[in-house]
């Protein structure tokens, strides 16, 4: 694993040698790429996810006549090889319909092929983006990683202040996604 804590980069894993380890020493960091198979699937599809709760509970609450404000929020997530977990607020449970009409948003998205985008850009005019999606409270690095699924990073911020964009997945993340949503398979 990979992650940055109060500014270093650490890597951790484990250690098959023989004896001690010693700082400066030597050694050879390996990418386990078949692990990273079944990761790269439900880490995309915790983005797809993530869009999918947003549209159908925004619209949902449109239709029903409330003022909506965007309350839901993801509160964070877990990713590994077996399973995918999304942690988010929202202002109380989900009802069937909510959920089957999440299911069959996701599934939409996979059926369609949507090409998965991943770029490293300037943070300032990523940030201008209307639709993209960010976890409150993280600080990003300048250049960001931005991932969208299904538009052209480019044409984003070519016309970033576009309607158009709130049909996409659009967020910073540094993780291991898909190509394209149909490899994840419904």
């Amino acid at each position: 694993n990979c992650q940055v804590y109060g500014g270093y980069v650490l890597h951790t894993g484990t250690f098959s040698g023989n004896g001690n380890v010693s700082v400066g020493d030597a050694c050879t960091v390996c990418v386990d790429y078949e692990r990273r198979s079944f990761i790269a699937p439900n880490h995309t599809m915790t983005h797809v996810l993530n869009y999918a709760l947003r549209r159908v509970l925004v619209e949902d609450a449109s239709d029903s006549g409330k003022t909506v404000v965007s309350n839901i929020d993801q509160k964070g997530s877990l990713v590994d090889e077996d399973k995918l977990r999304f942690d988010f607020s929202w202002n109380g449970p989900l009802t069937a319909e909510q959920l089957e009409k999440v299911e069959n948003l996701v599934n939409a998205q996979i059926s369609q092929a949507l090409p998965v985008n991943a770029e490293v850009v300037p943070l300032a005019p990523a940030k201008e983006i209307s639709s993209l999606r960010s976890v409150f409270g993280e600080k990003y690095p300048d250049p960001v990683r931005v991932l969208s699924v299904g538009a052209d990073i480019q044409a984003m911020l070519a016309d970033p202040k576009s309607d158009k964009w709130g049909a996409n997945s659009i967020e910073f993340c540094g993780g291991t996604h898909l190509t394209n949503t149909k490899e994840a398979e419904l």
